[in-house]
Parts: C-alpha cells; sequence; structure tokens
C-alpha cells in the first residue's frame, strides 16, 4: 500500500522539531514514502519559524510536501483536510506535532493497514496505546489476547492510520444531518468544541465501527500545551514499543476477537452464567462509573454504581475488573443488577471508598474525598 505520513502543524516550532527528529530515526521499508508537513496558518513569529523548520528539513526516505494554509482553519477542519489526502494515497498516517514516536511505528501501521484494509468493522487504526482512559482518567487495563491489537469505539488522535476505504465511508456518514445528540456516546464527548474526534466516535458508534489498538504504544505525548489542553500532561505520556527494526507484529482477526471496547472504555457486552439466576444472560459493564444509566443498552448491567435490587455483588481483586465477574470473586465492589435498578448518586463515603481502591489519577475534588473516606475508616467510623 501507498502509505504517506501526514505531520499536522501549528504554531509549536520545538515540538515539531522533536516530531522530526523521531521520524527520522524510524525504521522505514523503502526510499519512497511521501512526507507531508500540513501547517495551519497564524500571523505570529512562532508559524514563520515552523514554516522554516518544516521547508529545511530534509527527508531521506522519499518525496517531501509542505502545505502553507493561508487562512486559520482550526483543528478539526485542519485535520479533516488532512484525512482528505487519502484521495492521493492508499492511506495516511495523521501525526500532530506534538509527538515523538517509536522507530518501527510506520512498520505496524503499514502492516495494520494491509492486514485490516478489507475488514469492514474496522474504521481506522490507532499507533497510540492508553494506559489511562480519557472520560474519568481510570487505569485502562484491556485483556491481552494471542495477537497484539484489539479493538474499541474511540477514535485514536495521537497517532492514527486512515485507509482511503476508512475515510470515504467516515466522511459519507460526516455530510450527512447527523444529530450527535441522539448518538449512545458521553456526554463529555458530545460537549468537546473544535473536535474532529467527538464526530468520529459518534460514527464508530452509529455504524458499529472500531478502531484497531496495539498493546505497546507507538507514539507518545510530548508535553506542550495544545489546542484541547491549556496544561501539560500528566496522563498521556506513555511507554513506546521497544526498538526492533525486525518487529513481525500478530494483528488480531477482528471476526473472532472478544477483546473489543465501547466507547466508555468498557468491554462489550457479553454472555455470562449468572448463578443466582441461574441461566447466561447478556451483561453490560460499567467499571469505573463513567456510564450514566440513561447509556445502558442491555437488561443487565455489572456496575461500580450503588443498586436498589443487587442480585450478586462482587469483589475487585483481580485486573481487569470484568475478571472479578468472570472468576465469581466475593465481595461488595460491585454490582450486578438490572439496569432500571442502578442509581446515579452514591454517597461521598461510599465513592470514596470506591475511588480508593480504584486505579486512576484523582481531581482535587476526588482526593478530598478520599481522604475523608481514610481519615473515617483509620477512626473506625466507616469499614
Amino acid at each position: 500500500m501507498k502509505t504517506a505520513i501526514v505531520v499536522v502543524a501549528f504554531n509549536r516550532p520545538n515540538s515539531l522539531i522533536k516530531l522530526l527528529s523521531s521520524l527520522e530515526k524510524a525504521f522505514y521499508p523503502s526510499t519512497d514514502i511521501p512526507l507531508i508537513i500540513s501547517i495551519d496558518y497564524q500571523n505570529s513569529a512562532k508559524h514563520e519559524d515552523v514554516v522554516k523548520i518544516a521547508n529545511d528539513f530534509i527527508w531521506k526516505n522519499g518525496d517531501k510536501r509542505v502545505i502553507e494554509h493561508k487562512q486559520n482553519l482550526g483543528l478539526r477542519k485542519h485535520i479533516l483536510s488532512c484525512g482528505d489526502l487519502t484521495e492521493e494515497f492508499d492511506s495516511v498516517i495523521i501525526i500532530e506535532d506534538d509527538l515523538t514516536l517509536a522507530p518501527d511505528f510506520y512498520t505496524f501501521a503499514n502492516g495494520a493497514a494491509e492486514f485490516y484494509k478489507d475488514e469492514d468493522k474496522v474504521a481506522g487504526i490507532s499507533l497510540y496505546s492508553y494506559e489511562f482512559e480519557e472520560l474519568g482518567w481510570f487505569r485502562f487495563y484491556p485483556k491481552r489476547n494471542q495477537g497484539d491489537t484489539f479493538f474499541m469505539q474511540w477514535a485514536g488522535s495521537w497517532g492514527q492510520l486512515w485507509t482511503k476505504n476508512n475515510w470515504q465511508s467516515f466522511k459519507n456518514w460526516y455530510n450527512k444531518d447527523i444529530d450527535i445528540l441522539k448518538i449512545n456516546i458521553p456526554d463529555h464527548v458530545k460537549g468537546w468544541d473544535r473536535s474532529w474526534k467527538k464526530f468520529y466516535i459518534a460514527y464508530l458508534v452509529e455504524t458499529n465501527r472500531y478502531y484497531v489498538y496495539p498493546y505497546y504504544s507507538f507514539s507518545t505525548v510530548n508535553d506542550e500545551q495544545g489546542t484541547h489542553y491549556s496544561e501539560n500532561s500528566r496522563t498521556n505520556n506513555v511507554c513506546l514499543m521497544r526498538d526492533n527494526a525486525s518487529s513481525r507484529f500478530r494483528y488480531t482477526e477482528f471476526l473472532n476477537c472478544t477483546t473489543k471496547y465501547d466507547s466508555f472504555f468498557q468491554p462489550i457486552a457479553k454472555e455470562v452464567f449468572i448463578e443466582n439466576l441461574n441461566k447466561v444472560v447478556e451483561v453490560e459493564f460499567d467499571l469505573f462509573g463513567t456510564k450514566k444509566v440513561k447509556n445502558f443498552k442491555s437488561c443487565y448491567v455489572f456496575s461500580i454504581k450503588p443498586s436498589k435490587n443487587t442480585i450478586m455483588s462482587f469483589g475487585n481483586t483481580l485486573i481487569p475488573f470484568d475478571d472479578n465477574l468472570f472468576h465469581n470473586v466475593e465481595g461488595d465492589f460491585f454490582n450486578l443488577a438490572l439496569k432500571t435498578d442502578f442509581s446515579e448518586f452514591n454517597s461521598v463515603l461510599d465513592k470514596g471508598k470506591k475511588l480508593y481502591y480504584t486505579r486512576k489519577v484523582f481531581a482535587i475534588k476526588e482526593m478530598v474525598i478520599v481522604i475523608l473516606y481514610r481519615v473515617l475508616s483509620k477512626l473506625k467510623f466507616v469499614k
């Protein structure tokens, strides 16, 4: 496949230098790999620095093209314009300028594009692998399978590949009159401004498609502020994949893979035998409490939320957390109940207990709640 590398640049000369340096050090299968540096416009000295850095960069692995936009597009339109380059190439690897890449990022991405090119359920390939999910900054533990990839209804934005078919299908959907508010995706995502990503996530859910994700990351985020982040990154920096020019990746087939996650970073609903019901039922997951009750679709839900009529309760000793259901781990951390029996309300102390035993990055308010719970538990006021 003819896969082009597309760098998305805007007003961050130091970041662009870091990214181009990691591109220069990467492994490539040939010297016929196009590099396109697309620069959004801003009337500033930094913009001129970015243009000069892009023009001066020597690309030894194929043709280089610099696109200087003459007016400011904003991030969403800029990304969409880069995706449209699939009209010219079989696939494009989109890389924003605040990333650093693993040396074999191209080997992984191009191989994945070839492997999944005929799989209609695959709508994109991520270079990035999450250590924390984006809805509540809980630690994310995707279930391991025998391959190097799994699937999720979440669009990666820290390095991704789109094939021509991926992009054409999305654009056909995007150009319709779509009401995102009616699609079952997180409210948090619906509220994003200037975001192309919320539309792609909605597209994945609406059309029942998935992104391919690696278990080890081929990109990481640098500590520099950007359009959607006013502070330096604390949770988006991840370990890069090992350096190995001869890597042979085991791409997981979509059809038989059970390692799939929805747009809430939750395992997709599964058929499970429930001892207290003495039957197999479809169980939906809400392991972090980031799904609202209105988002539940299955009749039975396994959740951290409180319920008024709990069918069974489970502990939280196994990782990933859904294993506590599959292995019948006793405890009072997770509840299995009908979706109509769950409540959004959680007492402060119960919330403190649940937060304390989860693996996440705490917001200040959450820290206060956890400290209150710990103090009271030490004083034997709560268990």
